[in-house]
């Protein structure tokens, strides 16, 4: 059994890869991976971006975007250009065939969300996305960093972004 103060947090990531592991057979006709889909899918709404700007919207090591990349890149579905700023830096494009892939897959990832969600009625998928929107927003305002010696409390993040945890060298 698992211990009571982890069951959110473990039904949490439980949930995540299943639904995970749906996404990426769903997405298998695209030849597409979950982490790929959400690449298009946010070069789609929110327009260029440099990669590490992607790293950090979505949780990812900036190593991690070159593989994310590549394969799009030689699909012809992103481009990366050097941004107007500086030459050091360059954005990722969705392209023409791009912008047609991500309407093709959004439309089979709408459709597991209609079949995942049918045994829902409309208020408890309301107050799911509500609940899950909350669980998010907190998360992202905490830092897992244990306070005073006990590795189970911990404490509020300071304003901004979340912070990966530092390792202290020599303790």
């Amino acid at each position: 059994m698992i211990e009571p103060s982890l069951a959110t947090s473990y039904l949490l990531k439980r949930t995540e890869l299943a639904v995970r592991n749906c996404l990426e057979v769903a997405l298998q006709q695209f030849n597409l991976t979950p982490n790929q889909f959400l690449m298009l899918l946010r070069l789609n709404y929110d327009g260029a971006q440099s990669s590490a700007q992607f790293a950090r919207a979505v949780g990812v090591r900036p190593q991690s975007v070159t593989d994310i990349i590549g394969p799009l890149e030689r699909k012809g579905l992103i481009e990366r250009r050097e941004s107007s700023e500086s030459r050091r830096i360059l954005l990722i494009n969705l392209t023409a065939k791009g912008r047609q892939m991500i309407e093709h897959a959004r439309n089979v990832t709408l459709q597991l969300d209609r079949d995942l969600l049918a045994e829902f009625d409309a208020e408890e998928v309301s107050v799911l996305r509500k609940a899950l929107e909350k669980i998010r927003a907190t998360a992202e305002r905490y830092e897992c960093r244990p306070v005073s010696g006990h590795p189970e409390a911990r404490r509020p993040a300071r304003s901004g972004p979340a912070r990966p945890r530092q390792r202290r060298v020599g303790r």
